[in-house]
């Protein structure tokens, strides 16, 4: 795979100026280091400092963010702040950053916890959609790339865990307000939509005496965020001759564009209670509960039956006659390869199809937990943490078909991709097209996601040479998660019988009220007109009176249900002294996990896997001297199967637009991982850090999507079914670099710069395509942060670049999904400025460049899957403190 920065000049000039200033940064000489200050790994100046001993003082190599450091970087949700770490990257989605991949593995190694707790997920595996958690609601975020036995098990590639303030031991504002409003640019170009947003937010934490406080908050966003998105269906195999004149290759099975309008709300209520009922006892309750809800409505372009069929198929281009060459041949063919990647439809007998759809989801989640610490007897601490948590998500998608039928137009799907038509088509005035009665797909699913677990962890603290305490505990954990898949279709009652079915559509137009239907395009990219109408709801009105959802039925291929059983127990000692005339510390210990999973299908049966695994883990810590610290880890990790990878049963899409098919695998192992980490950190002056980490993961057990099954569409053509598999594994490898300080050699004094860089490299490779198989999902080659900051006077600026290299994504509902996001280059700037100590206003930018996502399929740079333009997002807002 090449890998390369993304081609716009915006970001090609922006980065070459970043790299420049950071190697002018580079020249000069380092202070010397007097008093030690620890330097979290971002942050503007005056939240550096607040997370620099979570950082220092951990026995594990980790990343950290403070709470005012959230809010400093340009970030809407956690995902935006967590991405700028060194090695983390994620994958935007309508263009907002998700899932987390660490250190080249994805989100199915990355595990996920709130306060330490593993929690229930509204999505489809184990991996949290971090989008889904306001930044406002968080007091700090933590990212352990080393492992420990008293972890909970599950992160080969890392544990993000997310924690919510300790009202007792806060020293911030008693109360805190924020109200702003957010501006999504890509939607100014789509007709009857507002893309103006809001965000608001209030915390309050007040300690009634010195042994009981509460902290309350809420959140509360509507982010308005229309784009355009152009997709390609995938190529056909058979190679004909596509314009007569010996052009051998292949066409996509279709091309589409899509325009998405957006509204997306977000709420969040955080709490915690918090009572020191003795010296010796604390007792903290924590709940947070988040909601996401978003309607999309959608205008789609179908340009489909296009590939290039058998010889002898008289269907899509056709070849009728057995001859090698199309039907129909096609002019000013653009070749990649084999794959027709641009050209003209001459005489096509295919059909344009106009989509009037919408997408609408609702996700909730409650993660809640009940800590007892007591500390009452000699030298040994208790902690009892009993914990709740469930995830729900709805959703489903809707669509009515409008269709048109013309004999030329033009595809593109190089750079910014177009489709087009000649002056005088009928392309041109989709307001034209008639309905079409056939696989109005109405589809939708319910899940639900429930866990509750109990942890006990023991502590006796020694002093028996270096042997410092002994730790020992136990975690018992049940989950169950269940998908429930309802499909329907809709018919029309035009003969008056009682009865709405397909033959009572066939031949019979439908009228829409004058002005119902009308057209737009977009600036962002060269197409035919959309068709647009005022919704869809109102659309299926006109047609049928409305949406029957109570017809829909249960599709029983797509149910599953997973109930997963978790015993795990562990002991760990704790060891402190000197090597060598050095201070150290280090643990070493073992954690004994026990995992009992049920794969069910809808009849209640179901297939039945358990495996136990020992999993022993080592750290030391060694101070050089009073600035520098070498850490190394060895451990054995695992990440458990994705919980949707277990599934039982198969299914084909119900959508009708070329191929897809998917399996589970009740049986699956766990990934497995021996992994070494070695990290030496450098607070070479006051707010300072220079770092390089090295890691090796040796992993067994991959687990890898593969064909297990094909399935035929009308046309007779195989189409692939795949599904989760083992594999053998292979070597994953790497280096982080960080380098932050502040500049104290300028005569202003309050500039700074927080970098990273990280590479990783490994021999692993899916499973698919079979000839040509994908590198594994989340192995970004390079990935680079650098942050320009000023903080002084009230100012609080920041300029980010944020860039990673092509890498395999796998961030969808179908794990067996896989495509390539191309390499990007981000940048965001943050500009607040506090009034007095009471108030505070900022302003902030986010995809300065307009970067936008292009995704391709099938390990082909030719075959693209997507190219979605998101535009620049706006937000200002005002913050009040007391």
């Amino acid at each position: 795979m090449k890998y390369k920065t993304p081609e716009t000049q915006i970001s090609k000039a922006s980065l070459l100026f970043a790299l420049g200033l950071l190697g002018s940064i580079s020249c000069v000489q380092a202070q010397e280091a007097g008093a030690v200050e620890e330097v979290v790994v971002t942050g503007m100046r005056a939240s550096l400092e607040k997370a620099i001993a979570v950082k220092q003082q951990s026995t594990k190599v980790m990343e950290a963010l403070a709470m005012d450091d959230i809010n400093a970087t340009p970030a809407v949700t956690i995902a935006e702040a967590l991405v700028r770490l060194p090695g983390i990257n994620g994958s935007r989605d309508r263009g907002n950053e998700s899932q987390a991949a660490i250190r080249g593995l994805g989100p199915r190694m990355v595990l996920g916890t709130v306060n330490g707790r593993e929690v229930a997920s509204p999505e489809p595996g184990r991996a949290i959609r971090y989008e889904q958690y306001p930044s406002e609601l968080v007091s700090a975020a933590e990212v352990y790339k080393t492992q420990s036995a008293d972890l909970v098990e599950g992160g080969i590639a890392g544990t993000i865990n997310l924690k919510t303030i300790s009202p007792l031991s806060h020293t911030g504002p008693t109360a805190t307000v924020r109200v702003g409003l957010q501006h999504n640019e890509s939607g100014e170009d789509v007709p009857d939509y507002d893309p103006l947003g809001n965000r608001m937010s209030a915390a309050f934490v007040h300690q009634f005496s010195d042994t009981f406080a509460v902290a309350i908050g809420a959140s509360t966003q509507t982010q308005k965020n229309a784009y355009g998105s152009m997709q390609g269906w995938g190529y056909s195999d058979s190679a004909l001759d596509l314009d007569g004149n010996g052009t051998i290759g292949t066409t996509p099975w279709g091309v589409a564009g899509e325009v998405k309008k957006l509204d997306t709300d977000r709420e969040g209520i955080m709490s915690t209670f918090e009572w020191q009922a003795t010296d010796a006892l604390n007792v903290k309750y924590d709940v947070l509960y988040t909601e996401f809800a978003m309607d999309e409505q959608q205008n789609q372009t179908w340009a489909q039956d296009i590939g290039t069929p058998p010889s002898g198929e008289g269907w899509g281009l056709g070849d009728a006659n057995g001859d090698g060459a199309v039907d129909n041949p096609m002019s000013n063919v653009v070749m990649q390869g084999n794959r027709a990647v641009a050209g003209t439809f001459n005489g096509w007998e295919g059909t344009m199809r106009h989509v009037i759809a919408a997408y609408q989801q609702e996700n909730s989640g409650v993660t809640q937990g009940l800590k007892f610490s007591h500390t009452g007897f000699d030298n040994w601490q208790i902690d009892v943490d009993f914990s709740h948590s469930t995830a729900e998500r709805k959703n489903y998608w809707n669509a009515i078909y409008l269709d048109q039928y013309a004999e030329t137009w033009s595809f593109d799907t190089r750079g910014t991709p177009s489709i087009s038509a000649p002056a005088g088509s009928p392309l041109l005035t989709p307001e034209n097209a008639s309905y079409n009665w056939i696989g109005n797909v109405n589809e939708g699913s319910t899940l639900e996601d429930e866990l509750q677990s109990a942890q006990f962890d023991i502590k006796r603290d020694l002093d028996a040479g270096h042997l410092r305490s002994i730790s020992f505990g136990a975690r018992t954990a049940d989950r169950e998660k269940e998908v429930i898949w309802t499909d329907f279709e809709m018919g029309r009652d035009t003969n008056n019988d009682g009865v709405s079915n397909d033959s009572d559509d066939n031949g019979i137009p439908v009228v829409f009220p004058e002005g119902f239907l009308s057209s737009y395009t977009l600036g962002a990219f060269d197409t035919i007109p959309f068709l647009n109408a005022p919704s869809y709801a109102k659309t299926a009105d006109v047609i049928f009176g409305g949406v029957d959802y109570d017809s829909a039925d249960v599709n029983a291929d797509r149910y599953w249900k997973v109930d997963e059983r978790n015993d795990a127990a562990y002991v760990k000692l704790d060891f402190e002294g000197q090597l060598g005339g050095l201070d150290y510390n280090a643990n070493i210990g073992v954690r004994q996990v026990e995992i009992n999973t049920k794969s069910y299908a809808l009849n209640g049966e179901y297939i039945e896997n358990d495996y136990s695994k020992a999993l022993p883990s080592a750290n030391l810590n060694l101070d050089l001297d009073d600035t520098r610290k070498l850490r190394i880890g060895v451990a054995q990790a695992i990440s458990r199967p994705p919980l949707d990878e277990l599934r039982a049963g198969q299914y084909i899409s119900a959508i009708e637009n070329g191929s897809s098919g998917g399996a589970g695998n009740p049986t699956l192992d766990p990934f497995t991982s021996d992994q070494v980490d070695v990290s030496y950190e450098w607070y070479f002056a006051p707010e300072s850090l220079a770092a390089l980490s090295l890691y090796y993961k040796d992993i067994d057990n991959y687990i890898g999507n593969a064909v297990v099954g094909t399935f035929q569409n009308e046309n007779g053509v195989d189409f692939d079914i795949y599904g989760p598999v083992n594999g053998n594994g292979g070597y994953v490898r790497g280096a982080e670099v960080t380098f932050q300080m502040p500049f104290e050699f300028l005569p202003v004094e309050g500039f700074g710069v927080y970098s990273n860089y990280a590479f990783a490299e490994s021999n692993i490779e899916e499973f698919a395509p079979s000839n040509n198989p994908l590198p594994m999902a989340g192995l970004a080659r390079d990935t680079a942060t650098l942050d320009l900051w000023y903080s002084n006077y009230g100012i609080d600026a920041r300029l980010g670049w944020k860039y990673h290299s092509a890498y395999t994504s796998a961030f969808t509902w179908d794990s067996y999904d896989l495509t390539t996001l191309d390499a990007e280059l981000g940048v965001g700037f943050s500009l607040a400025y506090e009034i007095n100590e009471n108030y505070n206003v900022r302003f902030q930018v986010f995809n300065l460049t307009n970067e936008p996502l292009r995704l391709t399929q099938n390990n082909e740079s030719a075959n693209l899957k997507r190219y979605d333009d998101y535009g620049r997002s706006y937000l200002i807002d005002f913050t009040w403190k007391l």
